[in-house]
């Protein structure tokens, strides 16, 4: 019996209506069909005698007999087999039975080439219904997130080397780049310094050298995909559009699902990338976003109109402290900072005559220097001398460019702060360096006051209903700041940013546990003269076009393409998970992938029919893995027969078949758990 496992990797969600479940079932039905029918199919042609044919496993509900193959229905949709004579997953006898294979017709008498013809045909007949759904796809029109730069990460290899918002990326190391996730795969498969040919929003062809660096799973250059200007049409179903305590929440007129921003304080926009930089650049001011949208039927016959949305500045919320500046940890190649000799390890101790945490504090200076956009900006910095303990003093003088402070901004724990307008991004300790007088935390006495040289050592950020941020932050949001740690203050502060509604509980590190305490924020203080582009309205879709193949050449190409795709994306997940990158949760089951196909299905059937073709190439991949009673495990008694003349014994076959059984069990029951218990009914989630 050859079992079509139908376990994929992937994320799950919540049923949608019947009929469109019942059409995802069926496309399922149709991967296992077809995987089934590729053993079959060869099984006949090498004329090995096949008892059964069944679509689903365990007990029969339907069948029928023609010729010598019964035909069936069985309870279980979640896999396939083809029952052969002297192939039997449950009775792995019948492999070495001499009897049997006395045969002519039975399986374990043909030649070991004809049984790993049959083994692989389904794995085989996988990868060509995947490229056929893909092929068809393709003909009918498939959205791909194109390779635009939304955000160069900060410190990463692709923000070093100057890569941009609005950049859109053409070639790697020669091979061109058709989406988005062609730039992750290339860059995975490829080794050492890469070249990357691009292009700027204004038009302008580059080459560029990057080295990639090896993160947690792969290899990664740190780029981001692009949005578009519209607000996605299914947006507001599971959140709002204007996060609560926002200024998108004081709008003078609610955003609505499908609205095109066309223009914001009457400069027309092209790209999210000029809408990201005017946001940015105006974070003081009052802001009218022109807004395209769709009318209802009962509005026509008017298509569309234009909306004037009118949203308020967003003050920054602060806390009542400074914390010490770090060193610098990136600068841009032929930056401002570069030209201007800034390197990797200074620290800055003064700007103009402002001492950084004394008299500035540190995550003012992007602002800082933005302000000062054409004069010249002195700078004193501490230096570790070369090849010698000891630090030097430095002054330097550059003369920063207009780009608005925090119109880049720490995107994890570890990434350092950007200063736009010089090109080079500073490290933020999480040591207290002053406590501002006359503000919340600075009252605190009980049960202990906060003073300089404190340590935090974590950020608990209180669930609070109702504050807008949908229902995956229906938890406390909290960040442990271990003291080894390279954690920057700076993505803290992003992050309370991010929720101007909740209260912030403040843990500092004592000497002894029993000097340590916490401290409760709820006024939230404005900060005076202090804006960052933030104006909470979610919802805006990936920057995609439609790829349509206007020819059967064209199909065929795309569709071989999305094929390579899908099967490195298959190969670098399982190594993820090997490696414990990637945590077991992400595995879906039955149920899951129901999920999953429903909400494709909402997209139309060009998505659906992409969504089946990876579907089939995942169940190719995971199929021929070298595990007992897989199509893989018998690939690997079959390599073992041809080696060495002889067959396994019946007692290592049969080891091996309950081994794989069981851990077939074991995974099947797992993803189940994880289908319906956690994320199905919400327990047991991290």
């Amino acid at each position: 019996m050859i079992i079509s496992s139908l376990i994929t990797l992937a994320a799950g969600g919540v049923f949608g209506s019947i009929g469109k479940a019942l059409m995802v079932v069926l496309g399922l039905g149709l991967v296992i069909f077809f995987h089934e029918l590729g053993h079959f199919a060869v099984a006949k042609w090498c004329n090995v005698h096949v008892e059964r044919f069944s679509i689903g496993i365990g007990p029969i509900l339907w069948s029928r007999q023609k010729g010598e193959t019964e035909y069936a229905l069985s309870a279980l949709p979640l896999g396939g087999y083809v029952k052969m004579l002297g192939q039997d997953d449950m009775d792995p006898n019948q492999m070495t039975s001499d009897e049997i294979a006395e045969n002519p017709r039975a399986y374990s008498a043909k030649k070991v080439w004809q049984r790993m013809l049959i083994i692989s045909a389904g794995v085989i007949m996988n990868i060509i219904t995947g490229f056929g759904f893909f092929s068809i796809a393709y003909n009918m029109g498939v959205h791909e997130v194109l390779p635009v730069v939304g955000l160069a990460v900060p410190g990463s290899p692709a923000w070093e080397a100057g890569i941009k918002r609005g950049d859109r990326i053409r070639a790697i190391n020669g091979e061109e780049v058709h989406s988005f996730i062609d730039i992750k795969q290339t860059i995975v498969l490829s080794s050492g310094p890469v070249e990357i040919e691009g292009t700027t929003e204004n038009g302008v062809d580059y080459t560029k050298t990057v080295t990639p660096l090896q993160g947690k799973q792969f290899r990664q250059i740190g780029v981001n995909p692009s949005k578009s200007l519209r607000i996605s049409p299914q947006a507001g179903k599971d959140y709002s559009i204007a996060i609560s305590g926002f200024p998108s929440a004081r709008a003078s007129t609610p955003f609505e699902p499908g609205d095109r921003v066309v223009s914001l304080n009457g400069t027309e926009l092209k790209s999210w990338h000029q809408l990201s930089r005017l946001t940015a650049r105006h974070a003081a001011d009052e802001l009218v976003y022109s807004v395209e949208r769709t009318l209802s039927e009962e509005e026509k016959p008017l298509n569309t109109q234009n909306v004037d949305i009118t949203v308020p500045p967003g003050p920054v919320r602060s806390i009542g402290l400074w914390m010490h500046i770090g060193p610098v940890e990136s600068v841009q190649a032929n930056s401002i900072a570069a030209k201007a000799r800034l390197e990797k390890g200074d620290v800055i101790r003064k700007v103009d005559d402002l001492e950084v945490g004394v008299d500035i504090d540190p995550l003012r200076l992007p602002n800082y220097f933005a302000d000062r956009a054409g004069t010249t900006v002195r700078i004193s910095v501490v230096r570790k001398k070369d090849g010698s303990i000891g630090e030097v003093d430095e002054e330097l003088t550059l003369v920063p460019v207009d780009n608005p402070g925090w119109s880049e901004f720490p995107v994890s724990l570890t990434a350092p702060l950007p200063i736009p307008a010089i090109g080079a991004a500073f490290g933020v300790s999480t040591t207290i360096a002053k406590v501002i007088d006359g503000s919340e935390v600075a009252g605190i006495t009980d049960p202990g006051k906060l003073k300089p040289d404190q340590r935090i050592t974590k950020i608990v950020l209180p669930y609070k209903e109702d504050d807008g941020l949908g229902t995956a932050s229906d938890e406390a949001a909290i960040f442990e700041l271990p003291e080894d740690s390279e954690a920057n203050w700076a993505h803290i502060f992003y992050m309370i940013q991010q929720a101007p509604l909740r209260d912030i509980r403040i843990h500092i590190d004592g000497s002894t546990d029993s000097d340590s305490f916490s401290v409760l924020l709820q006024k939230r203080e404005i900060e005076e003269n202090w804006y960052l582009p933030i104006r909470g309205i979610r919802g805006f879709e990936d920057l995609s076009e439609k790829r349509v193949a206007y020819s059967t050449g064209e199909a065929v190409q795309l569709g071989v393409r999305q094929t390579r795709n899908s099967i490195v994306n298959i190969y670098m997940t399982l190594r993820s998970l090997v490696r414990g990158d990637l945590s077991a949760k992400a595995l879906s089951g039955p149920l899951g992938i129901l999920s999953i196909g429903y909400q494709v299905a909402d997209s139309g059937l060009a998505q659906l029919l992409t969504f089946l073709g990876l579907l089939s190439i995942n169940l190719a991949v995971l199929n021929f893995l070298p595990i007992p009673i897989l199509d893989g495990g018998h690939m690997v008694f079959l390599i073992w027969e041809g080696v060495t003349r002889r067959k396994p014994s019946p007692r290592v076959i049969g080891l091996a078949h309950i081994v794989g059984l069981c851990f077939i069990i074991f995974l099947f029951c797992f993803v189940m758990y994880l289908d319906v218990v956690v994320r199905f009914l919400g327990f047991g989630a991290d």
